[in-house]
């Protein structure tokens, strides 16, 4: 009877230990080769011939493979705090804040002060709804944030490094494409 019942709190134990885990994978290249170079102003890395690429994924995990996901940009992502529509000026930290509202009214109407940010030719942080496209219902999501009746999202496409925010700027901050003023960029619905 003794060894039953120490038998059935072992299990029990085991199985609430097997529980607890969590799972880590580290990252890892299988590659032909690679390597770091930098000068003064640039860093460069980079892994040749990767053989698997892609994603996989089941209801609770998520693989991505090949091409250095996920470093391109960050821990996470793409450089850039939903929301923050003027990305700060470049100041760090960046911020959601009333004037990204006015930025963006500014930008629909055309005057040439209020320039898109652009990540991989899309404005991610100026898409507060989450639609992958900066339209006019992005500024109404804005006002509905400040006024505490929603929350910002972000295009599914371009996940954001951030939050959490590091202590200090990531190199180059904010690290985005800004097009002439005499190239407007139409808000257009994102391919990817």
């Amino acid at each position: 009877m003794n060894i039953c019942k120490i038998s059935i709190m072992l299990l029990l134990a085991a199985a609430s230990a097997a529980i607890a885990q969590t799972y880590q994978i580290d990252w890892y290249v299988i590659g032909s080769g690679g390597g770091s170079s930098s000068s003064e102003s640039y860093s460069v890395d980079g892994t040749i011939g990767q053989p698997i690429v892609g994603q996989t994924s089941s209801e609770n995990y998520i693989v991505e493979a090949g091409f250095w996901v996920g470093s391109g940009a960050g821990p996470s992502g793409y450089e850039y705090l939903p929301g923050d529509v003027n990305m700060a000026n470049g100041l760090w930290p960046p911020l959601v804040i009333g004037g990204d509202v006015t930025f963006l009214v500014n930008y629909f109407k055309g005057l040439p002060a209020s320039q898109p940010c652009l990540l991989d030719g899309f404005w991610a942080s100026a898409d507060a709804n989450g639609d992958c496209i900066v339209i006019g219902s992005d500024v109404i999501r804005l006002v509905n944030y400040f006024r505490g009746a929603g929350e910002i999202e972000y295009c599914p496409s371009y996940l954001p490094a951030y939050p959490p925010l590091p202590p200090s700027a990531p190199s180059g901050w904010p690290n985005c494409e800004i097009p002439p003023a005499a190239d407007k960029v139409v808000p257009v619905r994102n391919s990817n």
